[in-house]
């Protein structure tokens, strides 16, 4: 342990009561004697007390000299690093998700800009699946572009955490209400993770399924590797959090080389466990299985009740039977451009032709199916063409 003494004031003022006090609490501390301008936390540790004060009001002229004190007691009491100890109380009331990096070729604490950049990315993807998956009614193999509002709203409110050495290790922060009550039971007390999963909040349910989710690929991934039938590992999943947006997501920490990385969680210790979330250990060979499968899974089950918005640039049909047109156009909840081909009934094919001789945007609804390098729309309903000039 590096032993670091914190004497950044400014550092130590940004710490509130509120989180010194969650803080104390999870560490199972006893708060005692409380007066206008603080309040006195006590802990027996192999029979020694120890004492430690807190103030409530930030406002205080000696407040960062008394957290400064309660830093002190906290380092000696756990046998830890004061900037450790600070950083803990900063996310208190936060589930925190680690991805530890091992790119090749690179420096301790460093990673090439393409790789990080990817990560990130692919960390904010793989939260948003984790919580689609809690959020949606029925689990879903591939899961929409566009979602729903409390998924949009809690990756609004995740936050990314200051990086650090070991390899490369990046973070990032979801905030969960706090425990208010020492009666309330503790998850895992008796449960199992999916048992006790309904009675937390949704901050909470996230960070387990993102846990069982991530597991669930490894284990479909390993037994992959030495199974006939691949895909079944991670269809048999899709309960448990997997999907193909997850598969890309693991596959992106990896970075453009493929390389391993492990990740691993901290749930607040503000709504304190019974038990830890061992980590998991990605290696390249497990990611070339998870490519693989995202792909698959893209292809076999496809992405339910879409909305394309586009033009028509291609038109075939033989006589006056149903056609086939290529739309260029977006699917509702992204920006790319894509090309998809689909099926229409005579009528609405006839309508299709005059929209593309007329340049007019047109919307149809449908099932969106990759196969290999194309897209298609089954199930298709519900085509309209838009009035171009009336809408200008």
């Amino acid at each position: 342990m590096i032993d670091v003494h914190v004497i950044d004031r400014d550092a130590i003022r940004a710490r509130t009561p509120g989180e010194l006090n969650l803080y104390l609490r999870a560490r199972n501390w006893q708060s005692g004697n409380r007066t206008s301008t603080h309040v006195i936390w006590t802990k027996v540790v192999d029979g020694d007390e120890f004492e430690t004060t807190i103030p409530v009001d930030p406002s205080l002229r000696d407040y960062s000299a008394r957290v400064r004190d309660a830093l002190e007691v906290l380092a000696v009491v756990e046998q830890r690093s004061e900037l450790d100890i600070l950083q803990d109380i900063s996310s208190v009331s936060m589930d925190a998700h680690f991805v530890r990096s091992f790119p090749p070729d690179s420096g301790p604490g460093m990673i090439g800009l393409d790789d990080g950049v990817l990560a990130y990315e692919s960390l904010r993807g793989l939260i948003v699946a984790a919580a689609y998956s809690v959020s949606a009614e029925k689990p879903r193999a591939v899961q929409p572009a566009r979602k729903p509002a409390d998924v949009l709203k809690y990756a609004r409110e995740v936050m990314i955490g200051p990086a650090s050495e070991g390899s490369f290790i990046f973070s990032i922060h979801a905030p969960v209400p706090p425990r208010l009550t020492t009666g309330q039971g503790s998850l895992f007390e008796n449960d199992s993770l999916e048992e006790s999963e309904a009675l937390e909040p949704f901050e909470r349910r996230v960070s387990i399924r993102l846990h069982q989710a991530i597991n669930a690929a490894f284990s479909a991934a390993d037994a992959a590797l030495s199974s006939t039938d691949s895909l079944e590992a991670f269809t048999g999943g899709i309960k448990r959090g997997i999907s193909a947006n997850l598969c890309e997501a693991l596959v992106g920490l990896g970075g453009e080389q493929g390389h391993a990385f492990e990740i691993s969680h901290r749930l607040a210790p503000a709504r304190p466990t019974k038990t830890t979330l061992p980590p998991v250990r990605f290696r390249r060979d497990h990611l070339t299985v998870l490519s693989a499968a995202a792909q698959e899974l893209r292809e076999r089950l496809p992405e339910e009740d879409v909305l394309v918005t586009g033009n028509v640039v291609r038109l075939h049909r033989e006589a006056s039977e149903s056609g086939e047109v290529s739309i260029a156009g977006v699917v509702e909840g992204e920006d790319r451009l894509r090309r998809i081909w689909i099926n229409l009934h005579p009528e609405a094919y006839v309508a299709a032709a005059d929209a593309h001789k007329k340049t007019l945007t047109v919307t149809i609804r449908g099932d969106l199916v990759r196969r290999g390098n194309r897209s298609y729309l089954l199930n298709a309903h519900g085509f309209e063409v838009s009035d171009n000039e009336e809408d200008a």
